[in-house]
């Protein structure tokens, strides 16, 4: 198919109402004339100009057409242009062109021998060579149409909702560490006295408190081993395992006991509460080891051996204070004990003794889920701790150095401020974390710690220490769940 317009910028000058039948003012007469030719087209369905005019795939300028059978159905709407079936026969094209103002050609494209004709064309009767006019486009080829593909699939239908679950009726059970007014200080005395109309929010320092009650209570998915190492005496071990067990039984509902692993004389027997003055030690329960290896062993059964702790809700295995004792546990003796305890309790925390080269000082740190690095605010206390962390290090256990927590006590009211900004800069980048607890006269008496006599303060801090352990245990329990699977 060839096809190309006239020079001209107007619209086509007629539509197929305005034109079926008309009559050239130059040529015969022809009114009411119409082609024949393909009478189910004869009707032309297509004003002039084309909706679209100009758009890609009509004609115009960019645009292409596929005239097809419109042919008929133009030839109509042009007049009697003669019998196109017949090549010969092509009646007055100049008259036709004379009753179009500024039309220079007429669509020859279903007329054979196909060609362009225009005013300053060649004679009517002859033909001219399909070849664009000067500035226009060529040749446009005849589209094809589409093939029609199979019919689309319907859309799936939306899934139904799901049905409501009865425990969607609970109230939500969700920690909201920032909700509720504040209950601390003046803020909540305010809340108190007003009758909840005046609600001040919480400080920061409560939001962090209400934050760590939320992290010790995160469960395990078996019973973890927390050993407190210091190479060097009175650094603050035996607090600190105090302290944790306290804040773990205190606040995770019991299951928790203290061991005193010294190999020789620790002192945990002397700083825990024992009201009914028990005697037993960790040697007591030694002997009679085997009874709690049976498989129809109870945990009331170990009640002789160990002394409860009241409202801090942990009991204490203390070691041997006998001078004339002259046994050590070894290896094999903490491998037996520990198998115990973890039958009876969920969170084991040990205080270990100076030497590191003891066997049952090795055998508790290869036992740990967790260490952790106990330090006053002393350059060589702290030198001490850093040393035990290159120890585990050097020894294999570098994975236990990273993981550790540091938990740096106060041994006077007045830490040097230098001091204690270069410990926490130095543990910080040694360990997971680092914990800071105050200063508390009942603790530097060196009296049993009673958890309940301790400072509000100081009680808050080793929760914050027993939060940061358990949070660093939560993480190696996922760590070592992911490996087993």
């Amino acid at each position: 198919m060839t096809y190309e317009d006239s020079d001209v910028s107007s619209p086509w000058p007629w539509s197929p109402e305005a034109s079926a039948g008309t009559t050239s003012s130059a040529g015969p007469d022809t009114s009411g004339v119409a082609s024949t030719a393909n009478p189910s087209t004869a009707q032309d369905r297509h004003a002039y100009p084309p909706p679209g005019w100009g758009e890609p795939g009509l004609p115009g300028p960019g645009g292409v057409v596929d005239w097809g059978d419109r042919d008929h159905g133009d030839r109509a709407n042009r007049g009697n242009l003669g019998n196109h079936s017949d090549p010969g026969d092509r009646g007055d094209f100049a008259a036709a062109e004379r009753a179009v103002p500024g039309w220079s050609g007429v669509r020859t494209d279903a007329i054979p021998p196909t060609g362009l004709r225009g005013s300053d064309g060649p004679d009517r009767g002859g033909t001219v060579a399909s070849k664009p006019m000067a500035g226009q486009p060529g040749p446009y080829p005849r589209p094809r149409a589409a093939a029609a593909g199979p019919p689309a699939a319907p859309a799936a239908p939306a899934p139904p909702p799901p049905l409501p679950r009865p425990e969607a009726l609970l109230l939500p059970d969700e920690p909201a560490v920032s909700r509720g007014p504040a209950r601390w200080g003046w803020r909540g005395r305010v809340s108190r006295l007003s009758g909840g109309l005046i609600t001040p929010p919480p400080t920061a320092e409560e939001l962090a408190h209400r934050q760590a009650l939320v992290d010790i209570r995160r469960t395990f998915s078996r019973p973890m081993t927390v050993v407190v190492i210091q190479p060097k005496g009175g650094a603050g071990k035996t607090p600190t395992t105090i302290g944790l067990a306290s804040a773990l039984g205190a606040h995770r509902g019991g299951y928790v006991i203290g061991w005193d692993d010294n190999e020789t004389r620790g002192t945990l027997a002397v700083r825990v509460t024992n009201p009914s003055g028990q005697k037993s030690t960790v040697w007591d329960l030694l002997g009679s080891l085997p009874t709690f290896e049976r498989t129809d062993a109870r945990v009331g059964d170990l009640s002789h051996f160990v002394r409860p702790q009241g409202e801090a809700q942990f009991d204490a295995l203390v070691s041997d204070d006998n001078p004339a004792n002259m046994a050590q546990i070894g290896e094999e003796e903490f491998r037996r004990l520990h198998s115990v305890l973890q039958r009876f309790y969920r969170q084991i925390v040990i205080d270990t003794g100076n030497n590191v080269r003891s066997p049952n000082w090795q055998a508790a740190v290869n036992a740990a889920d967790l260490v952790v690095v106990v330090s006053t605010y002393q350059r060589d206390v702290g030198y001490s701790g850093s040393w035990v962390l290159d120890h585990l290090t050097e020894t294999g256990r570098e994975r236990l150095a990273r993981g550790a927590v540091t938990v740096l006590t106060a041994a006077d009211p007045t830490p040097d401020p230098r001091v204690r900004a270069e410990l926490i800069d130095h543990f910080t980048a040694r360990t997971s974390a680092v914990v800071e607890v105050p200063y508390d006269p009942l603790i530097a008496l060196g009296g049993p710690m009673d958890w309940t006599r301790l400072r509000p303060q100081t009680q808050r801090a080793w929760t914050a220490a027993g939060a940061a352990v358990v949070t660093a245990l939560a993480a190696r329990d996922e760590h070592d769940r992911l490996a087993r699977r």
